[in-house]
């Protein structure tokens, strides 16, 4: 196909996300025609990235589709489509429906261009076009005060971020003489360092990582679940790939990468499973989850081989597929722990579908979430990081506690909080389902998704 095909997924993207804005005028008495919309140009958007394939750089080398980013732009694309098929079927009565959806989407085209991103100019508008969307998103109960803190706590770390690693760019710009990142070239001396360390800095705050990931729990506390469910996965997926991208390029140049992907990594691990235990709100304990995740993606990144980084994509993926269909099911039937008491008895199927998604992030075999952490803890031994791969997995044990704290609300728990379930349709219902699947169908057929996470040289 000609290369010009590569950026259709972009094209679609954006083409949905004016479609779902003007929803209203476009079909008539259409509330949640915008979700559908949206999710029709996303599914088409996938189906198109998946026959065009990977090919030659376009603008100069400022963007390019290797194997590598094609399964994370197709994995984007797929949750995308997931959640609005989700969001048009669940029974949500806003009348914002359509500029949900259409944020969205926005979101993911940002989200697809950092993936996709071969510049530092490029990588830096694709990463505040994919989180600006989120600033609205986060505070989209607009009469709610907990909702509209967490979104300016949100918004105001996220910019000190941008500017850490505007900073740090600008430096490594500067020593290299050019913008794109396979051109680029750090002084050795504290110099580099200081320039690699600003750049990490802003994606770790990015990744809700620590210690940036202050702002995450509050934020998802004060958010409406359906949006902390897509805030909290889908862009993750590709804001991991940019920074697998940034360390490619950078820890070569610096021995310091590794000691300090390390040191994140821990300080993530334990800050977020200890601090998830006391919460009785499943978005702050999703928010603290995310940062764990976030330090065993780290783990992956930390080992500056090519094995670590395919396994740092592959868990983003099995990470953010159970968290957003854990999210979906909070948004739905109760945030809070005590909303989820007794779901068992009430929705059967919803609470073994939750549970298989915990367990995948327990990381139980033979589930996607096991697959992955066992791939990155691999690669970290191998590597020579004994030390890094046993606090992970010790992490990783520690975390069943909190997880079984909402299965056993759903499974042994009575419904004693008085709030009604959003209604809910066969499309809201699938797409939970769906997600259980997949955590059962990427942990068994893992072989096939790792091997296609290649990167071109």
């Amino acid at each position: 196909m000609a290369s010009w095909t590569l950026i259709v997924p972009e094209g679609l993207l954006l083409a949905g996300a004016l479609v779902a804005l003007f929803a209203e005028v476009l079909f008539p008495g259409g509330r949640r025609a915008g979700a559908w919309s949206g999710a029709a140009f996303a599914a088409l958007a996938a189906a198109v990235s998946i026959a065009a394939g990977s090919g030659a750089a376009l603008f100069g080398g400022q963007f390019a589709v290797d194997p590598a980013t094609q399964v994370a732009r197709t994995a984007t694309l797929l949750l995308t489509s997931a959640f609005l098929v989700w969001l048009g079927g669940a029974g949500l009565e806003r009348e914002r429906v359509r500029e949900f959806a259409a944020l969205v989407l926005f979101a993911s085209l940002g989200a697809l261009l950092m993936a996709a991103a071969r510049d530092w100019i490029v990588l830096l508008l694709a990463l505040e076009a994919a989180t600006m969307p989120a600033y609205v998103l986060m505070g989209f109960d607009r009469g709610d005060d907990r909702s509209l803190e967490g979104a300016l706590k949100y918004f105001l770390l996220s910019m000190v971020a941008s500017l850490l690693f505007l900073y740090g760019m600008s430096f490594v710009i500067g020593m290299s003489g050019s913008t794109l990142l396979a051109a680029s070239r750090l002084q050795p001396g504290a110099v580099g360092v200081v320039a690699a360390a600003f750049v990490f800095a802003g994606l770790l705050a990015k990744l809700s990582a620590a210690p940036f990931q202050w702002w995450s729990p509050d934020a998802y506390a004060g958010a409406p679940a359906a949006a902390v469910a897509f805030v909290s996965s889908v862009p993750k997926i590709a804001g991991l790939f940019a920074f697998a991208r940034v360390v490619a390029v950078l820890a070569p140049q610096t021995a310091a990468t590794g000691p300090l992907l390390a040191a994140a990594a821990v300080a993530s691990m334990l800050i977020g499973n200890l601090a998830a235990y006391p919460q009785t709100d499943v978005r702050r304990l999703m928010a603290y989850s995310g940062v764990a995740h976030a330090g065993y993606l780290l783990v992956g990144l930390a080992t500056g081989t090519v094995a670590g980084t395919q396994a740092a994509v592959f868990y983003a993926i099995a990470y953010a597929v159970p968290s957003m269909g854990v999210m979906l099911v909070a948004a739905q039937y109760g945030a809070t722990l005590d909303a989820l008491r007794g779901l068992a008895s009430r929705r059967p199927w919803v609470a073994w579908a939750t549970a298989l998604m915990l367990v995948s992030l327990v990381g139980v075999p033979p589930l996607a979430g096991f697959t992955g952490k066992l791939y990155l803890f691999t690669a970290a031994m191998r590597s020579g990081w004994v030390w890094l791969a046993v606090i992970a997995v010790v992490m990783s044990a520690v975390s069943a506690g909190f997880y079984l704290r909402i299965m056993r609300a759903m499974f042994f728990g009575t419904d004693e909080s008085g709030e009604a379930p959003i209604a809910g349709s066969p499309a809201s219902a699938a797409v939970v389902v769906a997600c259980a699947l997949a955590v059962i169908v990427v942990g068994v057929a893992s072989s096939p998704l790792l091997a296609a996470i290649t990167f071109a040289k």
